[in-house]
């Protein structure tokens, strides 16, 4: 499946990349979860801490999964660009997480959980204060469940420093 969804995804969009990895090799910390309040998306976004389901995340991607794929994307920005930059790649990581959970429904794997990296940006205004006008297609951040990206990135390959000066990395996850 693993050689299907890279294949399904260098199809889709060959700008983004994706590595295997062992749920149990997530890193998770607390102290992720502490950042999330200090972050402006704090009870503003649907798909952000405290809104979110109130749920033993380690648990559920450690135990209950046995297959993840970590999705990513590399991009180069100005200063000029740097906010567009940010929310292109998220938008672009978010997009590609979606694809692939289609390819697992269509071969027959029903419960496939994505996780964007940062806060949702498909609402180019924000979210309303009512309810999400996305709801079939918001994701919940990585970060939101205690995931620390970076050090589960580096076990990887990936070196994501900060701060960053010419080029991001924009990574997602989607476990089945």
């Amino acid at each position: 499946m693993i050689q299907v969804l890279q294949k399904s995804l260098y199809m889709h969009d060959s700008s983004i990349s994706a590595i295997q990895l062992a749920p149990k090799n997530i890193d998770f910390e607390e102290k992720i979860l502490l950042l999330c309040f200090h972050c402006k998306n704090y009870n503003s976004k649907f798909t952000c801490p405290p809104r979110i389901p109130k749920l033993d995340y380690k648990h559920i991607i450690t135990n209950e999964y046995t297959n993840a794929l970590l999705v990513y994307i590399r991009m180069e920005f100005t200063d000029i660009t740097y906010q567009e930059i940010r929310s292109i790649s998220t938008n672009k990581i978010h997009k590609a997480l979606l694809y692939l959970e289609k390819i697992l429904f269509e071969h027959n794997i029903a419960t496939p959980l994505s996780l964007i990296g940062g806060s949702c940006k498909l609402c180019k205004s924000g979210c309303p204060p009512d309810r999400c006008n996305n709801p079939y297609q918001s994701r919940i951040p990585m970060e939101a469940t205690g995931i620390n990206v970076v050090t589960t990135v580096k076990k990887l390959g990936l070196d994501i420093k900060f701060p960053v000066t010419s080029s991001l990395y924009r990574c997602g996850l989607i476990l089945w």
